[in-house]
This record gives structure tokens, C-alpha cells and sequence, in this order.
């Protein structure tokens, strides 16, 4: 039997003794590492510093000892480890890689429907309608404990006496009170009262060009992270605000619905690809809409556009492994899918400064 294979039988073993402990701490508290340094406690597979001893070809007594002491819970049958140079000092600080843009399956190719755990940082927003009912037609993404992002013309733009009423987290498909899939039953998705919305102040109703068009929304509590609810990474590095884009491929994901219509029950997702704004804003002005450098172009092919995601929602990159939000649903052709004629998305680089000054 290899000294790797063993190093994991005893680590294997030693985290299923955590259950017992008295001392367990819940899935993002902070905590103190067995070298004082101070961190978070999150999934094993979520820490990278502890995957790195924990791959080594050879695992040392010291090693396995490390391992064992940095456990620090567990979270749904799962193994909780004091991730070092993680900290909650800031609540609603934005995340970085290791600690967003990671969805626990990674299943992105093939078929329209999303898995279950697929894109966990898809919401859903709910309004209030005059007649009393309720309903779902506005997407937003998860960015760090408190908030989402979406679009501003999702809360500004909204049919006469509709009021935003709360957010949804967590959801799969609509038309099932538990969701299932491949043995696997996700917890409930969590419904969320709104305490501030925050809507870019450069946003204009009255502009069919909907520039600045982007808002924040920011929980009345803290959440706590999931298989089903996380955050996407924002591109906060500068290497990763000036990145181009163009040509490569991306994804929408969303359940279809839009804020007057509603399709599918079941989150969706659709691959795009990023058009230069060069020769996307030409086929605009066509109708009087100028598009600038905060806005960006993608897809264009017929029968493929962002009526499978949601106004508000995410058009996303996978960037060295990790999932970036790089653009927030904002306006199309008026009969999606039209060839040659890309979706237009708010540039989420443009406004990296603005997302920081106003989550607190």
C-alpha cells in the first residue's frame, strides 16, 4: 500500500471523527490554522493550500498532521478546513479566487439544461405584481455574502405598480419544491427580504442605448454558501479588467425569463461568443442606439441569444479555473436569436470601482 494512499486513510479517518467534536465550527466562520495563522472555515476542496500537501505524491507524518488539525466542521456530511489567508474580517469584502467562481461539478459542455449545481451564483428576483401575485422575471448574480448583481432596468424599467419583493437563491427548477438529480437532492432554495436596493445613478429609463444599465441589491442577512449558492469571482485584478475578451467563448445561464415574460421552469444556459463592440455597435446605431466601451456584444447565431438566461443575469468566462462575471444581461433584438445580431451585456470591468464603493 503507497504512503499516499495510506496518508489519506488516515486523514479520511481522522475527518470523520470531526463530527464528534464539540468545537466545530460553521461553514464560513472565522478561525486559527494549526500554525496561529488566522482564516476561514470552508470545504476541504475549496482550499488550496491544503489540496497542494494534500496532492504531494508522498504525504509526511507532518503533513498528515497538518491536514488533520486544520479540520474545522462539517457541512452537510462534508469536511470543514481552516483555510489560511481567508478571513471574514470585511463581511461583505468581494472574493477572490480560491473562494469564488468554483461550482462543485464542473459539467459546463454539452446540452441546454444546467445541471443541478451548475452556476450556483444564479438569483432570481421576485415582483410583486397589483393583482396580488407573485413572480419570477429578473436574474442577478452572487458576488459575496450580502449582495447581487443585475441589471438597473430589472428595477427601474419594470411594468407600472410591479414592486421588487424579495431574492431567490439556491433554485433549479421552479416546477419542483425539492430538487433531485443523479442521486443528489439539493437543501431548499433560500428566499431572501431585500434590505437596499442600490441602482448605478447614471442609469436613464428613458435611454434606449441603456448605458450605466447595472444595480445591486444587498440581503437583510448574511447567507451562508452552499453546493447550490455561491459566488462568482468579479474581475478585480487589473490584468483581469483590461482582458479582451473578443472571440472567446462564454455562457448565459438563467431560466429564459425576462421582466414582462416567463419560459423555462429550469435554469438554462447557453454558450456565447464575445463580438468585437466595434462591429456589434454598427448594427445598433441602425435603430439610434449607441453603445460605448461600459457595454459589451456576444453571441449573434441564430436561435442562441440570452433568452435562455435572464435580464440581470450573468455572462460568465471560466478564467484558470475559476468563473468570472464579465457581463450582466442588459438588452437584445427584439426576436431573440436573430442572426447576426449579438445580445448587448453591461461591461461588469467598467465598473469594478463602482461595485466597491457601494457594497458595505
Amino acid at each position: 500500500m503507497t504512503g499516499k494512499r495510506v496518508a489519506g486513510m488516515l486523514i479520511a479517518g481522522l475527518f470523520a471523527l470531526l463530527s464528534n467534536s464539540v468545537s466545530a465550527l460553521e461553514l464560513g466562520q472565522n478561525c486559527v490554522n494549526p500554525v496561529g495563522e488566522t482564516g476561514t472555515c470552508v470545504l476541504f476542496r475549496e482550499c488550496q493550500p491544503l489540496i497542494a500537501i494534500y496532492s504531494k505524491p508522498v504525504n509526511t507524518p507532518d503533513d498528515t498532521q497538518f491536514l488533520s488539525d486544520s479540520r474545522c466542521g462539517v457541512f452537510e456530511r462534508k469536511t470543514l478546513v481552516c483555510c489560511a489567508g481567508v478571513t471574514n474580517s470585511g463581511k461583505t469584502s468581494l472574493p477572490s479566487p480560491p473562494n469564488c467562481g468554483i461550482q462543485l461539478s464542473d459539467r459546463v459542455y454539452g446540452g441546454q439544461p444546467t445541471k443541478l449545481d451548475e452556476f450556483p451564483w444564479t438569483a432570481l428576483i421576485e415582483y410583486q405584481k397589483p393583482d396580488g401575485r407573485f413572480g419570477f422575471h429578473c436574474g442577478g448574480s452572487i458576488i459575496n455574502e450580502r449582495y447581487i448583481v443585475t441589471a438597473a432596468h430589472c428595477i427601474n424599467a419594470i411594468p407600472r405598480n410591479w414592486k421588487v419583493h424579495r431574492v431567490r437563491l439556491g433554485e433549479w427548477d421552479l416546477s419542483s419544491s425539492s430538487d433531485c438529480e443523479d442521486d443528489f437532492c439539493s437543501i431548499a432554495p433560500i428566499d431572501l427580504d431585500i434590505e437596499k436596493i442600490i441602482v448605478h445613478t447614471g442609469y436613464d429609463t428613458r435611454d434606449k442605448s441603456h448605458h450605466n444599465d447595472i444595480a445591486l441589491i444587498r440581503f437583510n442577512r448574511e447567507i451562508h454558501y452552499s453546493e447550490t449558492v455561491r459566488p462568482i469571482c468579479l474581475p478585480l485584478a487589473d490584468s483581469l479588467r483590461s482582458r479582451n475578451h473578443v472571440g472567446l467563448s462564454s455562457f448565459a445561464a438563467g431560466w429564459g425569463k425576462t421582466e414582462t415574460a416567463s419560459a423555462s421552469p429550469k435554469k438554462l444556459k447557453v454558450e456565447l461568443n464575445i463580438k468585437d463592440l466595434k462591429e456589434c455597435a454598427p448594427v445598433y446605431q441602425r435603430s439610434g442606439i449607441f453603445l460605448d466601451s461600459t457595454q459589451m456584444c456576444a453571441g449573434g447565431v441564430r436561435g442562441q441569444d440570452t433568452c435562455s438566461g435572464d435580464s440581470g443575469g450573468p455572462l460568465m468566462r471560466q478564467i484558470t479555473g475559476s468563473w468570472y462575471l464579465i457581463g450582466v444581461v442588459s438588452f437584445g433584438p427584439q426576436k431573440c436569436g436573430t442572426a447576426s445580431v449579438p445580445g448587448v451585456y453591461t461591461n461588469v470591468a467598467e465598473y469594478v470601482d463602482w461595485i466597491r464603493d457601494n457594497v458595505y
